[in-house]
């Protein structure tokens, strides 16, 4: 045998290092997939609770967050909410914020009382939004939006210092894949802002 060569059954140092580390990033691995996973599942319940909630009271504004093709049934919401006096204005914003309004106005709303929001389109609009709304003095707001991105709406405009109410169009339950998809959203914007 050659006293060069080491018998099989010992390990050399730096291989019972790497072992020891490959175990320590495993570990670590799966604590962050765990963690991912329970934030995942945290958030979803958050916002399938909070898409089952209605929140309509009287406040200063409505605020809608509308898709590229407004649903007849967040104008019909929209619309009753406008109607049974819980918010004396209408701010529309989104892709299809044009249409919406055009909607609204068909319904009996004046065009007077339904604001275009500013650009860019849906969730990123609302903190230029709700800023703008809480540099004019006003204090309160309904959000009228998807109910699976109800609740990160809620987080933003009360990030801006609003008493912000969620009223999410009835009759549309999200899936788990908007559900998954609306956590994400929220998780995003809570630890990034965006």
């Amino acid at each position: 045998m050659d006293e060069t060569t080491e018998p099989a059954s010992v390990a050399v140092p730096w291989q019972v290092e790497w072992r020891v580390a490959r175990q320590q990033v495993t570990y670590l691995a799966l604590s962050v997939t765990v963690v991912v996973l329970a934030a995942l599942a945290l958030g979803m319940l958050a916002a399938g609770m909070q898409a089952g909630r209605d929140e309509a009271r009287s406040v200063d504004l409505a605020l809608v967050v509308t898709p590229a093709v407004p649903p007849e049934s967040l104008a019909d919401h929209t619309f009753e909410l406008y109607r049974r006096g819980y918010a004396p204005r209408v701010v529309v914003t989104g892709e299809g914020r044009e249409g919406l309004k055009a909607q609204l106005v068909t319904r009996g709303v004046p065009e007077t009382q339904v604001t275009l929001g500013a650009e860019p389109p849906g969730m990123a609009a609302l903190q230029t939004i709700t800023r703008a709304v809480y540099a004019r003095g006003e204090t309160s707001l309904l959000l009228v939006t998807t109910p699976e991105e109800t609740l990160t709406a809620l987080k933003i405009a009360r990030d801006q210092g609003l008493r912000a109410y969620g009223s999410p169009v009835p009759g549309v339950a999200p899936d788990v894949l908007r559900l998954a998809l609306a956590s994400v959203h929220y998780w995003q914007y809570a630890l990034s802002g965006t």
